[in-house]
């Protein structure tokens, strides 16, 4: 009847036991047969053998009756029933055959290497930790959520991301966004920030990231820099944690300011325009309407479009040119590069050494995250 429960974090005990157990060690101490014991509590004797053999609960009702021949309170006996029965759901759940095909959908060793899964072998003790990762209580649950969710989701034509990894990547953020103060949205604060932040872009990442960051949080969004992991081709989201607090994360799979910038405004633009909506976009993935908007807006954040229009129509469209007009408008000649590309103006392979190319730190794993 004794048994060995799986291990959690949280300080929750490793085993559990029936009532039964204990009881059976009280009549036994005592000398009584269980017949004995049965007419002493009112109990009938195949009322006592279920109970021993740890087949029937003990009610609250029985845990009285207990309580008062053998002296220890009801709600000791209520609370080994408890703890019994809280032991055998989590076995049963654990043992199902498809709890261990569901763990096989997520990036379990990435989880693991950033600390937010435990480093067991014991699949019982992983299926909890990935629920409670995720936040829900089974499996089903899991799918209502990421179907409530409902991103937009654009992704590059070459690749296809996997759902639940993309799902892992966005909750990665979220739990990072949930730790931070952060105050209700201010639309008019974030558009200061906006402004402020376009100057940054001729800062190298050491002096713009952190101030970025605390900008972004003051306006209530949370700006969260969450590597990329396997199967997903994202380079950034935007979305509601609620009503009236946002979070734009970004992969950091870029490796030019370029690509950098221009993911930070375009996710910027899905906060400013779509209040309430849900983003996930790839760099140069296929788009609709509302990432037009979200292209056009950033565009505009960046360089005027008739101002940028004018300037493409120079030619050559030298280095010298650029330089001078990214130093005009108050940009690294860099992302003028990429924005010349994007529109096709110069071929891809012309003028790369006019961008920055970043070599990301690594970023806090959870436990590093809270010990700060």
């Amino acid at each position: 009847m004794a048994a060995l429960a799986t291990a959690h974090e949280g300080g929750r005990p490793d085993w559990a036991t029936h009532p039964g157990e204990h009881l059976a060690e009280y009549i036994e101490t005592r000398g009584w047969s269980q017949a004995e014991f049965g007419r002493l509590s009112g109990l009938s004797p195949k009322h006592v053998s279920t109970l021993v053999k740890g087949t029937n609960p003990v009610t609250p009702e029985t845990a009285i009756r207990l309580e008062r021949v053998l002296g220890l309170k009801a709600d000791v006996w209520l609370n080994l029933q408890s703890n019994w029965d809280l032991f055998r759901a989590r076995a049963d759940e654990k043992s199902s055959p498809d709890a261990k095909t569901w763990l096989t959908r997520f990036p379990i060793k990435e989880l693991r290497q950033r600390g937010y899964l435990p480093q067991t072998k014991d699949e019982g003790a992983l299926f909890d930790a990935v629920l409670a990762f995720l936040g829900v209580g089974n499996p089903g649950g899991y799918e209502a959520k990421i179907g409530a969710l409902a991103v937009h989701h654009r992704q590059a034509k070459a690749h296809t991301s996997d759902p639940d990894h993309v799902f892992a990547w966005l909750t990665l953020g979220e739990r990072r966004a949930r730790r931070l103060d952060l105050p209700r949205f201010d639309a008019d604060r974030f558009q200061g920030a906006i402004a402020e932040i376009r100057a940054l872009t001729i800062e190298e990442p050491e002096v713009f990231a952190p101030r970025m960051t605390e900008l972004c949080r003051q306006a209530g969004v949370a700006l969260i820099f969450e590597p990329a992991i396997s199967k997903t081709c994202l380079y950034g989201s935007a979305r509601w944690l609620d009503a009236d607090r946002a979070i734009i994360q970004m992969s950091l799979r870029m490796k030019y300011n370029d690509h950098f910038w221009w993911t930070f405004f375009h996710e910027a633009a899905h906060v400013s325009l779509h209040r309430g909506r849900n983003f996930a976009d790839d760099q140069n993935g296929v788009g609709d309407g509302v990432e037009s908007e979200a292209d056009t807006w950033a565009a505009d954040m960046l360089v005027s479009r008739d101002e940028f229009a004018r300037f493409k129509t120079k030619r050559p469209l030298s280095k010298t040119r650029v330089t001078a007009f990214a130093e005009r408008v108050g940009l690294h000649p860099g992302i003028v590069v990429g924005m010349l590309q994007h529109d096709r103006a110069i071929p891809y392979t012309h003028m790369y050494d006019l961008k920055a190319r970043f070599e990301w730190a690594p970023q806090p794993s959870k436990q590093d995250a809270e010990a700060s």
